[in-house]
């Protein structure tokens, strides 16, 4: 039977666990194949970066000690022109590294952690949200467009040659 989970800012110190969680969670995803390590050193970089607000969904008694584990992530950032190698773009805020657990896919870890930085975007005044993700993880379109997220029509391919689908979802309450 699975524990309480809650959603709430990442110390550094859990950095190392919340990439562990991340990296396990892609491999599965992708039948085994790992992450580049380019790829690993980017994600933790963003992570680690000063203004980015990395999440983290945590199931009490998951942990060896028996206290809350790491069993999801997100990061929301400040979002930038040009595809993220422009100036800040004002009010917009980049969601990335949307990842639960594998054994907890599918029991709404994902949608708490979006849930949880589309509300801390709104009380840092982001106006807008956006993220890419994979246009085959059918998983995750489909909470995409449940919370509101819809499909810009832009399109790119990543390093992997996979194409990926561009979201956005304005956060105000209306």
């Amino acid at each position: 039977m699975s524990g309480r989970v809650r959603v709430s800012p990442a110390t550094a110190e859990e950095i190392d666990a919340a990439m562990a969680v991340w990296q396990h969670s892609h491999m599965i995803r992708r039948n085994g194949r790992p992450l580049a390590r380019a790829h690993v050193r980017s994600a933790y970089a963003r992570m680690a970066a000063p203004g980015a607000k990395l999440l983290l969904a945590r199931e009490d008694g998951r942990a060896e000690d028996g206290g809350p584990g790491i069993i999801g992530t997100i990061l929301g950032l400040q979002g930038l022109q040009d595809d993220g190698a422009g100036a800040p773009q004002p009010g917009l805020l980049h969601l990335s590294l949307l990842s639960v657990a594998p054994d907890r896919w599918g029991q709404h870890v994902g949608r708490s952690l979006l849930d949880g930085v589309v509300a801390d975007g709104r009380e840092r005044g982001y106006t807008e949200a956006q993220l890419w993700t994979h246009a085959d993880n059918l998983r995750a379109n489909r909470l995409y467009r449940a919370l509101g997220f819809r499909r810009t029509g832009r399109v790119k391919i990543d390093d992997w040659g996979e194409l990926l689908v561009h979201y956005r979802r304005p956060l105000t309450d209306s």
